[in-house]
């Protein structure tokens, strides 16, 4: 089951803004369905935050350099 690895992300948040802290990419669908489960929102209601280089100008990471990500719920 895919979604077991993700409870060890959903631990690792505790005491962060984010629902999901350092997830790898490729669990991205399945941490947003986990998400939306259990916190019983719509997908549209999170985002995402890239992790990794910040290799263009400001701030932020592109998602084409990111290794993995954080989610997010917004506040509306």
């Amino acid at each position: 089951m895919i979604k077991d690895p993700l409870i060890k992300y959903l631990l690792n948040s505790r005491g962060y803004a984010s629902v999901m802290r350092g997830v790898p990419l490729e669990y991205m669908e399945s941490a947003k369905d986990l998400t939306s489960e259990v916190l019983n929102i719509s997908r549209s209601r999170m985002y995402v935050m890239y992790r990794g280089p910040r290799t263009g100008r400001g701030n932020l990471t592109l998602k084409r350099d990111a290794h993995s990500f954080d989610l997010y719920t917004r506040n509306y």
